[in-house]
């Protein structure tokens, strides 16, 4: 009778290691796919500022280089993105200001509470 008991404990003490394994492994395969999802909504986002930023750069070559600096402007098409057009003249680093100026673009968003932003910038002669 004893043989018997013994048995049954061995086989509940099998079980709980069973489960015990498959409870480490389901938590690391779980991990492995939040950090997945968090990598693709990333690349998401960051793709969608790359096409808003070349957009915003594409309409102000359109309007002939010319337009006003814009601060923190709505993407209607991307909710919670917005994007800035600051103009500057252009300091070449040897050689100082020259007939040029600088467009930069900057497209901000919030992903899981942090602030990301993207830049581009075009250089072009003065008119």
């Amino acid at each position: 009778m004893a043989d018997t008991s013994q048995r049954r404990g061995f086989a509940i003490v099998e079980i709980l290691i069973a489960i015990t394994i498959l409870s480490i492994a389901m938590l690391a395969i779980l991990s492995g796919v939040s950090a997945g999802i968090n990598a693709i909504t990333g690349n998401k986002n960051m793709t969608r500022a790359m096409l808003i930023a070349r957009s915003r750069c594409n309409e102000f070559e359109l309007m002939r280089m010319r337009g006003t600096d814009i601060a923190i402007e709505p993407v209607k098409e991307y909710p919670g993105f917005y994007y800035s057009r600051q103009i500057t003249r252009y300091e070449h680093e040897l050689f100082g200001p020259i007939d040029a100026k600088r467009v930069q673009i900057t497209v901000t968003w919030e992903e899981r509470g942090h602030k990301r932003n993207y830049s581009i910038s075009y250089i072009y002669p003065e008119k």
